[in-house]
């Protein structure tokens, strides 16, 4: 494809005699412009008279509650037959309105630009000029964009937004004064309605192949009405459309196998900060629901934890704690974000979110590790973004310490991928790996799963350098440490006394059925896929998948009041099987391509997001927000108290309901929480147990 940027000089002066002898359609869409239309036109009209020999002028009323029907009608009977007019019943939106002008337009050429009068019509000769038997696009481009500083910054974020991610080398997508060969347009193929047509319209004319121009022009500001792009509705419309179009242009095809000249996927800035892009959404799509839930049981015991040992003057009594040091990074978190944002359960539940987020893309980052690759690793992330299998990891704020150990024990692993695979910084990175190991064994006590998954590392590379395993042995001495200094506190330590953790706990079966229960549905069906498929080239991968899930499950395994690993335990071990999925995907996509059914894994991917994003929505809410409801009923009743509070049914242990009067009901001294014979015999007792938060 050509592309050229011109300045004034590249065309005839515009003094010089010129006639453009193709057949021209001029069309403006207009909202609420009725003041503005009358001198554009008749400029227009002047212009196209003087330098084309078959022209006509389409005006796109796309539903204006202004004059403009009956301003137009004025200007039909002036113009004659060469005016015409497409009327919308409602505003459809912009991208509408361009998508009726070109169906409309039914000349060789086809020129727009806006009825707000912001370009000077007579500049259309200098498009006209430019002209050549191999142009498929003049476009104009803005000298000085005249409008108000924040819609200048606004504009400038946006093109060079979208200019990046669609890889678009036009450098002005929104200057709407574009002229287009009509036998390239493909009106048909644009689908968007909105503002994101401009650049859904110039990535399908460079990918045509067909000669670009570009043109300097002057923008002037606008001298009637208001820009409807500009509103906060439009604008949060126009990203959505624009993050829609991505998907479609740009993930779809890769997904569905269409062939590319850009198939290879690998790491760069660009595509790390696409895949974060894409992760947030995802991530807001399954759990942005959550983020107006109130605060779950425990999270009060969480606070008064951090209120305890956050401070740097409560670390000495935290190390003295054998079990909360293993939990010191997420009291220490909780307590800058009550510092710094107070009691709001929104703020604490975007913290967990944000964490999701980089875990996610901790996920991608496996990528760099050979036997997984970078698209299983995009592919895998996606899944573990969506997912509801991990939910409560996400939503229950008191479980933070999984999401901190996750981030901290990956991080860890890929330090260790890179000082097992480069030549490069390796001392660097074998520190890393140390560090980030360190700070998970300070987040949780499963980051000890790390050890075996260093060695993992060593035995999947290609060559297997065993000697590479004396680098995991001061990892697996510090995991050694670790776990002797909790035992010699074991009478002290809560969870060797309270029934939650045995050595003799029957694991092996608890391991099992939660890898079972990890993997229903979406995992099932991957593992059915690939052997139905015969796919052995991936048999290396599910391997290591199925181990990764072993490993990080097996710490939980020991546990004894559920007969599986609880949800927000799987967290770590949920990689396993979104790399299941991934290879499964691309196994998919193979086929499809070669049974010309390119659709089948865009539409199993939706189906896919549709579940686990409903899932979270429709089901999981409901069961979180009556988990919620006991202590926010009785912060209610609390409120409106005296002095006393009598409760029949309490379904948590009452120092939760304390510190939740005690917290949410601020300086006043909370009321007593009375339970027993005396709160059975009175009518006024409360009874906040239900279906999900019971005794």
């Amino acid at each position: 494809m050509s592309h050229v940027r011109s300045d004034w000089r590249t065309v005839p002066p515009a003094g010089a005699e010129f006639r453009f002898h193709y057949g021209l359609s001029v069309f403006c869409p207009a909202y609420n412009d009725a003041r503005s239309l009358p001198p554009l036109l008749a400029r227009m009209m002047a212009t196209l008279r003087r330098v084309a020999d078959d022209f006509e002028v389409i005006v796109v009323d796309d539903g204006s509650v202004d004059d403009t029907a009956e301003v137009l009608q004025a200007l039909r009977r002036e113009y004659g037959p060469v005016l015409r007019v497409v009327t919308h019943d409602r505003n459809l939106g912009y991208g509408a309105a361009l998508r009726s002008g070109f169906a409309a337009a039914t000349k060789e050429f086809v020129f727009y630009t806006d009825g707000d009068g912001q370009y000077d019509p007579a500049e259309i000769e200098l498009l006209l000029r430019a002209v050549t038997p191999q142009t498929g696009l003049v476009n104009g481009y803005k000298t000085e964009r005249n409008d108000p500083w924040h819609r200048v910054a606004i504009g400038w974020l946006y093109n060079r937004l979208a200019r990046w991610l669609f890889r678009i080398r036009l450098r002005d997508i929104d200057c709407d004064f574009r002229l287009i060969r009509r036998s390239i347009l493909e009106p048909g193929r644009l689908r968007s309605t909105g503002g994101a047509i401009c650049v859904e319209l110039v990535r399908r004319l460079e990918l045509s192949g067909a000669g670009v121009i570009e043109l300097p022009v002057h923008h002037y500001p606008r001298r009637y009405g208001r820009s409807e792009f500009f509103r906060v509705r439009s604008l949060a419309s126009t990203f959505l459309q624009l993050g829609a179009l991505f998907g479609r242009l740009v993930v779809a095809p890769v997904l569905s196998g269409a062939p590319s000249p850009n198939d290879r996927f690998g790491f760069t800035p660009r595509t790390a900060a696409v895949m974060l892009l894409g992760l947030t959404a995802l991530s807001v799509l399954a759990y942005g629901r959550a983020l107006q839930l109130p605060f779950i049981s425990d999270t009060y015991v969480q606070v008064q934890l951090a209120h305890d040992y956050g401070p740097v003057s409560g670390w000495s009594a935290l190390a003295h704690d054998a079990l909360y040091r293993c939990r010191a990074t997420s009291l220490v978190l909780t307590y800058w974000t009550e510092r710094a944002f107070g009691l709001d359960p929104f703020a604490f539940r975007i913290s967990s979110l944000v964490l999701h987020i980089l875990g996610s893309f901790l996920v991608f980052a496996l990528g760099a590790w050979k036997p997984v690759g970078w698209k299983v690793a995009a592919l895998a992330a996606c899944f573990f973004a969506v997912s509801q299998r991990h939910s409560e990891a996400v939503i229950w704020y008191a479980a933070l310490p999984e999401l901190l150990v996750f981030v901290f024990s990956l991080a860890s692993f890929l330090c260790w991928v890179h000082w097992l695979q480069s030549s490069s910084h390796r001392a660097m990175a074998y520190a890393g790996a140390f560090l980030f190991y360190l700070l998970a064994l300070l987040s949780k006590e499963s980051a000890v799963a790390v050890v075996p998954l260093l060695v993992l590392a060593v035995l999947s590379q290609r060559g297997r350098d065993l000697r590479r395993l004396w680098g995991a042995a001061p990892f697996a001495a510090v995991a050694g440490a670790y776990f002797l200094l909790a035992f010699a506190a074991r009478k002290t330590h809560l969870h060797f006394n309270d029934g939650t953790f045995s050595l003799h706990a029957p694991f092996l079966e608890v391991l099992i059925r939660s890898a079972g229960g990890l993997a229903r549905v979406w995992g099932f069906t991957a593992i059915a896929l690939l052997l139905i498929l015969k796919a052995r080239k991936w048999l290396a991968l599910a391997s290591i998948a199925g181990t990764w899930m072993a490993l990080t499950l097996l710490p939980y395994s020991f546990l004894t009041y559920m007969p599986r690993v609880p949800s927000r335990h799987t967290y770590f071990a949920s990689v396993g099987i979104a790399l299941i999925i991934a290879a499964a995907a691309l196994t998919l996509r193979e086929w499809a391509a070669i049974h010309n059914k390119r659709w089948v894994v865009p539409l199993l991917a939706t189906v896919l997001i549709a579940h686990q994003a409903g899932f979270l929505w429709f089901y999981k809410q409901r069961q979180y927000a009556l988990r919620a409801e006991p202590t926010e009923a009785l912060v209610r009743a609390g409120r409106q108290a005296s002095d006393r509070i009598y409760v029949k049914c309490f379904p948590y242990s009452l120092v939760i309901g304390e510190y939740a009067l005690q917290y949410r009901l601020g300086g006043s001294t909370p009321p007593v929480i009375v339970t027993g014979p005396e709160a059975e015999q009175r009518p006024d007792a409360f009874d906040f147990c239900n279906e999900v938060a019971h005794p």
